[in-house]
This record gives structure tokens, C-alpha cells and sequence, in this order.
């Protein structure tokens, strides 16, 4: 059985479009959350993952812009410095208010009703958005253990933007890294296919037309600096 697994599109159609145009055929495909948020097509993103038949778990921006766009924005920044105005978090609720304002009620509906984690091949595969059981925890490589791991074979999970796979005794742990906004140094769309059988993943990256989104930025009320973190490929919060 071979898996192909994305996340964080965050409303970045022209990314996505890469990603699915270079994975190799595969059984199914399995979206690990934030369909939206940051970037300007979610309408769009959303339509693909639905005629494609993706199936999607809920991410924390897709909850927080369908249920609570009050609460958009306060979660724990990452590790950045910068001005009050132009933190991580600030970008996010500005953007996701954008988003919000955006999206019919069937869209909302969608993202609202998204299961939060799930398991799938029999048990064999988990997925999760942050961590098991903490939708908007982060978790990193170097976090990596087998302490994380239920009674599945192998945990997929998002929300750091960081592609990384490691095994550990015949298990598999796997973030394919996010499609939208890359955040580990590679502007590269990511995605991974998964051999459930042989439970290796294979990581992949695939170049798609940033000057496109960055464009579509600057023609709406986006925050520009955005713009830098898709060219980019990580967090930058100085222009």
C-alpha cells in the first residue's frame, strides 16, 4: 500500500498543484491539516482536496478560522524575534481573519467538522496535526522518540512545516513537510509517499511558481512580509 502524504497546503493552490502533479501514482492521499490560512486561494485549495478526494484531518488554523477566529493568533509564537506587530502569531490572525471573511458557510462547514486526528489501514497509520492528543503542540526531530507512538506502526503528523522521517524498532514517524510555506530552509512545495507494508517513506520536494502567490499577495490586503517567507523558505520577520 502506498500512501501519498501532504500538509499545511495553507491556501497555497499553485503549491499544491506542483505536488500532485509530481507524486508517483499512489493508493490513497491523506492531508494532515491547515488546508488554510497565510496564503491568498483557500476557496480553491479547498475545492481540490474535495474533488481530488483527498481526505484531510483538522489543523489548528483551519479550527480557529472556522469555529473561533477570535482566538486566531494566540497561540505560544515560535521562537522568533521581532516587533510586537510582526510576530508569527500576528501574522496568522491577520491573515486568518482574511481567510475567514473569504469562505462560504459550506466552506466553513468543512474545516469545522474535520476530525482532529485519525486512523487508518487498520490501524496500521496514525494522523495527527501537532502531536498525538495536542492539535496545536509542536513537534520537532529532535523530539523524535518511540514514546510517541500508540498501538499504530506509523504516526504522520504536520504543523511545524519541517520535513523530517525517522524509524525507530521497524516503526516509522513521518512530517512530509508542509506543501503552502515550507519553514526548514527549502521553499519547495514538500510531500512524502509512504510503503505502509515496508513502512519506509519516501521525502520529496517539488519547485512550483512562488512569484504566482507572491503576486496574489500584494493584490490583496495580506500582510506583505508573507511574501519572505515563501521565498524564503522559513520565518523571516524583517524585510
Amino acid at each position: 500500500m502506498q500512501l501519498g502524504l501532504i500538509s499545511d497546503v495553507h491556501g497555497n493552490q499553485p503549491a499544491l498543484e506542483a505536488v500532485l502533479e509530481d507524486m508517483p501514482d499512489v493508493d490513497r492521499i491523506y492531508h494532515c491539516g491547515d488546508a488554510v490560512g497565510y496564503n491568498p486561494f483557500p476557496e480553491q485549495v479547498l475545492n481540490t482536496l474535495t474533488t481530488e478526494g483527498i481526505d484531510s484531518i483538522q489543523g489548528n488554523h483551519d479550527r480557529k478560522i472556522s469555529t473561533d477566529i477570535d482566538a486566531m493568533g494566540t497561540a505560544t509564537d515560535p521562537d522568533v524575534d521581532g516587533d510586537a506587530d510582526l510576530r508569527p502569531g500576528e501574522l496568522a490572525r491577520l491573515a486568518g481573519v482574511w481567510t475567514h471573511e473569504r469562505l462560504d458557510a459550506g466552506e466553513m462547514e468543512y474545516l469545522a467538522t474535520l476530525p482532529q486526528e485519525a486512523t487508518i489501514e487498520d490501524g496500521a497509520v496514525k494522523l495527527v496535526h501537532g502531536k498525538p492528543g495536542d492539535q496545536d503542540g509542536r513537534l520537532y526531530p529532535e523530539e523524535y522518540g518511540p514514546h510517541l507512538f500508540g498501538d499504530e506502526s506509523i504516526l504522520v503528523h504536520g504543523h511545524t512545516h519541517v520535513q523530517h522521517a525517522e524509524r525507530f524498532d521497524g516503526r516509522l514517524l513521518v512530517n512530509p513537510g508542509s506543501v503552502g510555506q515550507p519553514r526548514d530552509g527549502d521553499p519547495r512545495a514538500a510531500y512524502a509517499v509512504v510503503d505502509v507494508d515496508a513502512r519506509r517513506a519516501d521525502l520529496h520536494r517539488v519547485a512550483y511558481p512562488i512569484d504566482e502567490v507572491v503576486d496574489e499577495i500584494r493584490r490583496t490586503s495580506l500582510p506583505d512580509l508573507l511574501t519572505l517567507w515563501l521565498e524564503n523558505g522559513e520565518i523571516v520577520m524583517n524585510a
